[in-house]
């Protein structure tokens, strides 16, 4: 069977890409906020095990679609193996971070992920960052700085503070093998054998830790699997409707969906100083966006 080329549906609908965008956010905001519900109710290896099964249980009949094992075959076992352990290791300081902060300062610190990304893009990619993208990644880092900073001089916010910065860090890690994958594996590969090892990883992690799960936290983690599968096409079914620089500044409503989840469930709210540093941070990604559109419409 024959698929339209992905140019047919590509630029042509930027509101219904809006859409896409602003929904895939919010259900990947709502899982955020049921995971910082399980870590108070589960050990972290068992999150992380339960989740990626059945995450992989979800994904048994794309793959089966496509062809089974087939689907699957790599060259690349190393690269794999690599992206999957920098995402179990994003998601274990993710989810201990959830402890210890608020939801929204979570996910504020979290936006500099791209931050990481230009960065690691230089010695992993060879990728050639101007003057523009170091000036907005310096911008970014002040505001990441704002948000750590004033508690974290006290002593209040280090812990939960750094453990995010290190998810975000080992997220764009991940992401950036995202891109040096992407040539030549498919997307359902790398959801397969990211989660396939994430899964290994918690099951080895239920060695040290007791295996218990809470009563009712079976269908708060099945939700939390078919809510990141729901959320992620969401967002992909975004990027094929519109321009990445039209629909990638709405991903940024994740705060303010975090902040009012926060306020409603566990009685947070976010400081002025994550505000602030939140615009900078936000401030730096779109200005970043912008500058990438205008070169393309330049080049083109």
């Amino acid at each position: 069977m024959t698929h339209p080329p992905a140019t047919t549906v590509r630029a042509d609908h930027p509101l219904q890409g809006i859409a896409w965008m602003v929904a895939g956010v919010f259900l990947l905001s709502v899982m955020d906020a049921l995971s910082k519900h399980a870590v108070s109710q589960l050990s972290i290896p068992v999150l992380i095990a339960a989740r990626s099964a059945m995450v992989l249980c979800l994904l048994l009949p794309w793959v089966l679609r496509s062809g089974g094992w087939s689907a699957l075959r790599t060259r690349r076992a190393g690269a794999h193996l690599l992206r999957g352990l920098l995402a179990v290791c994003s998601m274990l300081a993710f989810f201990e971070s959830l402890r210890l902060l608020p939801l929204a300062t979570v996910i504020a610190i979290s936006f500099a992920a791209p931050l990481f990304m230009t960065l690691l893009s230089v010695p992993l990619l060879q990728e050639r960052v101007g003057a523009h993208r170091w000036g907005a990644l310096l911008a970014g880092f002040v505001g990441v700085s704002l948000i750590v900073g004033p508690q974290a001089m006290d002593g209040e916010l280090g812990l939960g503070a750094g453990l995010a910065l290190v998810a975000a860090f080992f997220y764009a890690a991940s992401m950036t093998c995202v891109r040096w994958l992407s040539p030549t594996e498919s997307d359902l590969a790398m959801l397969v054998w990211q989660n396939l090892i994430m899964g290994l990883a918690g099951a080895v992690g239920l060695f040290f830790v007791p295996l218990q799960v809470a009563e009712g936290m079976w269908p708060v983690i099945a939700c939390m699997a078919v809510l990141v599968l729901l959320g992620q096409r969401c967002t992909f079914r975004a990027l094929r409707l519109a321009p990445v620089g039209v629909v990638a500044p709405f991903h940024y409503s994740e705060l303010l969906f975090a902040a009012l989840f926060g306020w409603v469930f566990w009685q947070e709210w976010p400081g002025h100083h994550v505000w602030w540093g939140a615009l900078f941070v936000v401030g730096a990604g779109l200005y970043t966006l912008w500058r990438e559109r205008s070169r393309k419409l330049v080049g083109g």
